[in-house]
């Protein structure tokens, strides 16, 4: 379970830091610049709920390592 919370935790990085990113190179107002922001949000949602189950089994099982 750890394996795939890591694996969560670095595509929404790699998703959100990439959309972030490309919000500045983008023209705002225009569909790329709407796609970036979306994206940037996504990864952030993705990096909140790793957070979000993580903290959660931490609280209910916290001597459990797997």
């Amino acid at each position: 379970m750890l394996g795939a919370l890591r694996e969560f935790l670095g595509l929404g990085l790699l998703i959100g830091g990439c959309g972030l990113l490309m919000l500045f190179f983008q023209p705002p107002g225009t569909a790329q610049f709407v796609v970036s922001g979306l994206s940037a949000l996504i990864g952030l949602l993705m990096v909140a709920s790793v957070v979000f189950v993580q903290k959660r089994m931490n609280r209910l099982d916290p001597h459990d390592d797997d």
